[in-house]
């Protein structure tokens, strides 16, 4: 393998556990990098880690083992592959059909996740250095699994790629498979899409969501993959009223309404701009008695962009308009923009601005399946608050 030249820092960083290799990490920049090769991190000529190269924009590679010695093969990946399954053992055990297998640096290996949906194992490439060692980590990951369907594939890096079958893994590919998470069916879509559609990591959020919207008006903002609308109504919704700006959530949300035989008869569904919806319901006196919003990093806005670091407290401001009396709010985001620390502060100055006393009921973060790598990040990019008004 190839060696390459770290700093001092940098070969006490990865010995203590970092997994992320910088362009600041390396005495001279990389001469004729391979993407995907296997190479070994030296300081002053002594092997300190074994890496891949990844070569993308803030990512140059991933430490895959503190020991430089170690070959790796794919008996080494088996071994990484089971290691992180015995751990969700727990959560396969619950009411869940899908279940996140392998979470990247936090499982072992950067750049790669693994995701189980009742049967249906997709893997999601991460950079192109990973997916150049598809084959090799394909292999272990077949030896490893004790059982699966189909067994599929995305390149999360290129924006026009879709979910494909792995060749002679699949015998029977399917364009959907429908999961079961506590009662509550979702599909989930493979062969031919972009994305399954579902955030698995938001289960926590759901379930309380649906323990909590009986003989209730419920408001789902920006409900686009969250799973909320479902949850809602079989939890015992009266009516739920949805708003989502991208088009393409209106067909996902029918095909989430057809699997759990819910007719739509209780919904009121929009494609429209946020702001836009949030001024009418102001306008017109809306209340709602439980509200959902999972907040993006950012979006576009006819009525002004989004920055989450910046606009959250504005956007709440106005959420915290249309609650009614003891009404449930659930604020979420998949970004780690923001803090759960700063999420909390902006949602109290929010509601504190507008008149409207609450207390914290819960907070969120991703579940036993999504292990965060805590040498790379304090907190999960996955969190939420669920607050009560008590005016």
């Amino acid at each position: 393998m190839q060696e390459i030249e770290i700093t001092g820092a940098a070969a006490s960083k990865f010995e203590g556990g970092y997994p992320l290799i910088q362009a600041k990490d390396l005495v001279a920049p990389i001469t004729k990098p391979q993407v995907g090769d296997f190479v070994i991190l030296t300081n002053h000529g002594h092997p300190v880690a074994s890496a891949y190269l990844a070569t993308t924009e803030h990512k140059l590679g991933w430490v895959l083992s503190k020991n430089s010695q170690q070959t790796l093969d794919q008996q080494f990946f088996t071994r990484c592959f089971k290691r992180a399954f015995r751990k969700r053992q727990p959560v396969t055990a619950e009411e869940s059909t899908a279940v996140r297998l392998f979470n990247g640096s936090a499982d072992g290996v950067g750049g790669m996740t693994v995701d189980n949906f009742a049967g249906e194992v997709l893997v999601t490439w991460e950079n192109p250095g990973i997916q150049q060692q598809s084959h090799l980590l394909l292999a272990a990951l077949e030896e490893a699994l004790p059982e699966y369907r189909n067994l599929y594939e995305l390149r999360h890096f290129d924006a026009q790629a879709v979910i494909t079958a792995v060749p002679g893994a699949a015998p029977q590919p399917q364009t959907t498979v429908k999961i079961s998470e506590a009662g509550t069916n979702y599909s989930i879509q493979l062969l031919g899409a972009a994305r399954p559609g579902l955030y698995l990591e938001y289960r926590p959020v759901r379930e309380q969501l649906k323990k909590n919207t009986q003989g209730k008006a419920v408001l789902n903002l920006l409900f686009y993959q969250t799973g909320m609308v479902a949850a809602a109504e079989l939890g015992g919704a009266i009516q739920t009223e949805n708003i989502e700006m991208k088009q393409r959530a209106q067909t996902d949300l029918l095909a989430e309404m057809e699997v759990n035989q819910l007719d739509g008869s209780r919904q009121k569904n929009r494609i429209m701009d946020l702001r836009g919806y949030l001024n009418y319901a102001q306008k017109h006196q809306l209340r709602f008695e439980v509200i959902t919003i999972n907040l993006p990093a950012y979006f576009r806005s006819k009525k002004g962009n989004f920055n989450i670091r910046k606009d959250a407290e504005a956007l709440l401001a106005q959420l915290a308009d249309l609650a009614a009396a003891q009404a449930d709010i659930f604020i979420t985001t998949p970004t780690n923009q923001l803090s759960l620390k700063e999420l909390r502060r902006q949602t109290q100055l929010a509601f504190k601005q507008q008149g409207r006393s609450i207390t914290e009921r819960d907070h969120f973060s991703s579940p036993a399946d999504f292990p965060v790598d805590h040498e790379l990040e304090r907190e999960s990019a996955f969190k939420g608050l669920w607050v009560k008004i008590v005016d």
